[in-house]
């Protein structure tokens, strides 16, 4: 009879004990400061443990914080389910390590952040890059709390704050600051940026940031639904989709059209550059004007090649790493610009050419139109092309072949129709001219 009471008082006092025991063997204990947490963990991680026993470590960490048994199971899940995160994503576990830090503050700033990051994590449109990232530029340090890549193949940065809107007035200063190197960062790499916050958004705030392209959300939980005013974790991810896919698909139709009205371009002044430069070469055949008709020509050519490449460029980045995408971003938003400045060039020779008497007014003036006629039909086709692709592909993809194709045929379509109509109408004015002429004669010889 004593035999089975005492091993049921064994078997109980071991149950009590066992949290305890096991953070004992593990090392870890409620008491050690978070420099020695930190220690503990770094001697971990040079064992190198599988991503089970990682998870095991987060667990023990926040167990051993304030928020003990219960904050692991009510706030984090346990790192369980729609709650997983993987330890091995850089930035995690320097974020649950913070849940050791004597600022109260602090570690509920990180809290916040490892809860929005599980929910991006857990979101197949989303996958969760890094946490924390420190970013050194030229205008200034910062860090990015959360970096994204969406589906559409776009990289993104999330800043998550908790700042009333008295605390949004008295930092108002620090935070315009933030908000600058953000849209400075937004403009370099091409990420999309979104600064989420805990309470309501000041208006002074959201408009500031709005105006530098930063796309704002207030009143955002960490819960997955949402309770009275508050927008859910689930409901802010689903804005930030949405701009990814806006941003994507804008980015693929103007990447689409710069390709498509630069490959246009190059069909037709490719090879009249090259017979100007053959021309211009031969010592039997060179002149100013010679040089003149080659500058023209192969300024447009000059000019296409760029639009063709900066428009590859940006439909090719999504696909690319992070740091190529932003390299390829900026070579095509650049390329972008300064194309349709290289291809003003050519008028530049063309008025030359028609101020030395090398070009006829007809043919100054249907260059002219001919050109705006290209242009209007490379663009339109762009955006139509663009529009129908998205409508029946309803991807990056699709839009940026539609954007292509639209632009390229517009272009074509344009030349068309700009070679016709100037036609014409220089057919009908002549014919008007030789019928004036013809009354005017008729008249001054008294011709019935």
């Amino acid at each position: 009879m004593n035999a089975p009471r005492f091993n049921l008082c064994i078997l109980i006092a071991l149950t009590l004990v066992h949290p305890a025991w096991g953070d004992g063997m593990s090392g870890l204990n409620k008491n050690m400061t978070y420099q020695e947490v930190k220690t503990w963990h770094e001697q971990r991680l040079r064992g190198e443990p599988t991503n089970a026993q990682r998870l095991d470590d987060m667990r023990a960490i926040v167990r051993t914080s304030r928020l003990r048994e219960r904050g692991l199971n009510r706030i984090f899940h346990n790192f369980e389910g729609n709650y997983s995160i993987d330890p091995r994503i850089p930035g995690v576990e320097k974020s649950v390590l913070l849940q050791r830090s004597t600022s109260q503050s602090q570690a509920k700033g990180y809290r916040r952040e490892l809860l929005y990051a599980s929910a991006f994590h857990n979101d197949p449109r989303f996958n969760l890059e890094a946490m924390n990232r420190v970013l050194k530029r030229s205008w200034g340090n910062t860090d990015a709390d959360l970096v994204i890549r969406h589906k559409t193949g776009l990289y993104g940065r999330i800043e998550v704050k908790d700042y009333s809107l008295n605390s949004q007035v008295t930092h108002l200063k620090d935070l315009k600051i933030q908000i600058d190197k953000m849209a400075k960062e937004g403009r370099s790499t091409g990420q999309p940026q979104f600064w989420i916050n805990r309470r309501e958004v000041h208006p002074e705030i959201r408009q500031y940031a709005s105006g530098y392209g930063i796309h704002v959300l207030g009143n955002v939980s960490t819960g997955r639904t949402s309770i009275n005013n508050t927008m859910s974790a689930k409901e802010a991810l689903n804005q930030v989709d949405q701009q990814f896919i806006k941003t994507a698909r804008t980015r693929a139709t103007l990447g689409g059209g710069l390709s498509g009205y630069g490959a246009g371009i190059l069909v037709y002044s490719a090879p009249a550059a090259w017979d100007d430069l053959q021309t211009a070469l031969n010592s039997s055949t060179s002149s100013t004007q010679a040089w003149l008709r080659f500058g023209e020509n192969g300024s447009s050519t000059l000019a296409g090649g760029g639009m063709l490449l900066s428009g590859g460029s940006l439909m090719a980045s999504r696909y690319a790493s992070e740091g190529l995408q932003g390299k390829l971003y900026s070579l095509g938003r650049t390329g972008g610009i300064y194309s349709p400045i290289i291809h003003g060039l050519s008028e530049v020779f063309l008025v030359s050419r028609y101020g030395a008497g090398d070009v006829s007014s007809r043919e100054f003036w249907t260059t002219q139109w001919v050109l705006g006629s290209s242009a209007s039909g490379g663009m339109s086709g762009a955006w139509l092309g663009g529009a129908i692709g998205t409508l029946i592909g309803k991807t990056p993809l699709s839009t940026e072949l539609g954007s292509f194709f639209g632009s390229s045929g517009g272009t074509w379509m344009g030349k068309k129709l700009g070679d016709e109509t100037a036609s014409t109408y220089y057919d009908w004015k002549f014919t008007k001219l030789d019928q004036e002429f013809g009354k005017f004669v008729y008249s001054r010889y008294g011709v019935k």
